[in-house]
Formats: C-alpha cells, sequence, structure tokens
C-alpha cells in the first residue's frame, strides 16, 4: 500500500490495491450466463463518489471488445459522470474490476448493459436492477403495487405504496397518479404521512376507476418538503 507522499506507486500497484479493497468490501455476487457480478459497495454517503464493478466470463467463450455502460433508473437520485469502460478481450473464468463515478443524492436503483462480440456475432446483455442505497434520507418509498394487474372499464381498483422510515421525520408528502392510455395526467391521491421513526413501515392507499382499454402506469412520489426523495410504478392493463 503506498500512504506517503514520498513514495512514487506505479499505476500496477494502485490497480493492485484497487482489486484488493473491491475484493474485501464485496458481499454478494449475481450470476446471469455469460456473467457473473457484483457492484460494491451497496451503501454510499451523498456526494461525488466511485461504485467498482466485478465482472467475470463464466461461459465457455472468450468474449471481445466489450463495451460496459452504467445507468440509473432516476438520475435525479443518482446521475452517472462516468458511465462507460472497455474491455478488449474477457477469457473463460477470467475476471475484472471496472470503476465508475456517480453523484450520490437519493437511493434508487442502477444496472448495466454490455454489447459484447464472440464466435457467431455481437450481442447485447443488461443486468437486473441493482438497489444502491445513499445515506442520509429520512424515508424511503419500497415500493407500489396495483391490487389486480388486470383491470376492467368501471371497476374500482387500488394502488398501495409502501413507505419506511430512515430516521426521525414529522411527515412526508406522497403523491398518487397515473398515465392513462390516452396520455391524460391524473392525479389521484396526495397524502400527508404520519411521523416516521427509524425502521417504521407504513403503507397508504389511492383508488383509481379505469375509463378506457390500454395500459396504465401508477406511480408513487414521495417529498421531504420539495425535495423528491423517491419514485416507484406499477403498469396494469385495463379491458373492457
Amino acid at each position: 500500500m503506498c500512504f506517503s507522499i514520498h513514495v512514487h506507486c506505479s499505476l500496477q500497484q494502485i490497480y493492485v490495491n484497487l482489486l484488493y479493497n473491491a475484493r474485501n468490501q464485496r458481499n454478494m455476487s449475481r450470476r446471469k450466463y455469460p456473467f457473473q457480478y457484483e457492484l460494491t459497495p451497496d451503501t454510499l454517503e451523498k456526494d461525488t463518489r466511485w461504485l467498482t464493478l466485478w465482472l467475470k466470463n463464466i461461459g465457455t467463450d472468450s468474449l471481445h471488445n466489450m463495451d460496459i455502460n452504467m445507468h440509473s433508473t432516476d438520475s435525479l437520485q443518482i446521475s452517472l459522470r462516468k458511465s462507460s469502460d472497455h474491455i478488449f478481450r474477457l477469457t473463460p473464468d477470467e475476471e475484472r474490476f471496472l470503476s465508475f463515478q456517480v453523484d450520490a443524492h437519493g437511493t434508487t436503483a442502477l444496472y448495466f448493459s454490455i454489447k459484447y462480440f464472440k464466435e457467431g456475432g455481437s450481442f447485447h446483455w443488461d443486468s437486473p436492477w441493482i438497489r444502491e442505497q445513499v445515506l442520509g434520507e429520512v424515508a424511503e418509498l419500497e415500493g407500489i403495487l396495483v391490487s389486480n394487474p388486470y383491470g376492467i372499464i368501471g371497476r374500482e381498483l387500488e394502488a398501495e405504496a409502501t413507505i419506511k422510515g430512515l430516521g426521525s421525520s414529522d411527515g412526508l408528502d406522497l403523491q398518487f397518479w397515473v398515465d392513462t392510455p390516452s396520455g391524460e395526467h391524473e392525479v389521484l391521491a396526495e397524502i400527508k404521512t404520519k411521523k416516521l421513526s427509524r425502521g417504521e413501515e407504513v403503507s397508504y392507499t389511492a383508488k383509481i376507476i379505469p375509463k378506457e382499454t390500454g395500459y396504465y402506469t401508477v406511480y408513487g412520489s414521495l417529498y421531504d418538503h420539495n425535495r423528491r426523495i423517491g419514485r416507484e410504478f406499477d403498469t396494469i392493463w385495463v379491458e373492457k
């Protein structure tokens, strides 16, 4: 390790140190063929931060000219500064560590995509969403769920949002709204939540009565004063 400004560390040594630190922060790897992967750390302080992606080829073919891109599902919460990297070749059982820089403001999900070449042509691969927690928020909108994935025109449905307290709050603002098949935006409910303590969970509901056939997307947005700290959605199909 290189701690003194009088010691000149080679790029190779710095890279070795980075890999050592990343290995010791790993807590759970995921597999989706042809890759095994892990994103660390899974918790960030607010500010500009670095994430490390450990990537291993678990397939039987060598992969070439790999373009790896990180994506945020909510750039208001986590935006990307350094979002891409490249690997010229990754042979079977070979692993690499890649770094990505983000601006962290709140908890959201990240995922990464890979375009690569192997014998037979070019291929595209996406990871599942990976939750990245950002510390310092008073609460988190854990999810929203509509009571039935299929609706019937004129029949009432219920959307439920679940909130978890991460600190002490005097109450937050929760808004339900929906995008209809015709493109209309409708506010379903605006709710002032109860005071939440750390670890406390509470659910709130809103009613929706579909009026047309097609896809409805129901959103829940959570605000701490005027700052949005969470957004989740669920999509349903409505027919006659």
